[in-house]
């Protein structure tokens, strides 16, 4: 099995480099992809495609600089990132509100939890502070 922290390394890279194709090619058709609070999983390499689209609409320019990276157990990772992006286009989270575009840069840290099995990643969860993204005070 490929060294999933390298792995882990060119999956931000890609994104980072908007190489969202290379990707989508790492998920099995099946995975399970849950990125936002508002929606259900999505499935797939078009799932991750979907997620990654949307999040460059509402942050253009947005990058991530890997923090820590925790394995768990034999195919579970925890990475822990910090995103850094210029708002420009709003970002909606359902019922929690709607983060309008103000043209100002946001950094903000995501947890992205990944199952990888055989090389391939079946699940892609990510975790982050709403209120930290949304700019209001205290624990959600």
């Amino acid at each position: 099995m490929p060294d999933p922290h390298l792995m882990i390394r060119k999956y931000y890279e890609a994104f980072n480099e908007r190489r969202f194709a290379e990707n989508a090619e790492l998920f099995t058709a099946d995975a399970v992809i849950q990125h936002r609070p508002n929606s259900g999983p999505r499935k797939g390499p078009e799932g991750y495609l979907e997620s990654a689209r949307q999040a460059t609409t509402s942050f253009p320019d947005l990058r991530f600089q890997i923090l820590h990276v925790e394995q768990r157990g034999d195919t579970i990772v925890e990475i822990d990132v910090s995103a850094t992006g210029t708002l420009l286009g709003d970002w909606t989270a359902g019922a929690l509100g709607t983060l309008k575009a103000t043209g100002k840069v946001k950094t903000f840290r995501i947890r992205e939890t990944l199952e990888i099995r055989g090389g391939k990643i079946t699940f892609s969860g990510l975790t982050y502070d709403l209120r930290e993204l949304l700019g209001q005070p205290g624990p959600l």
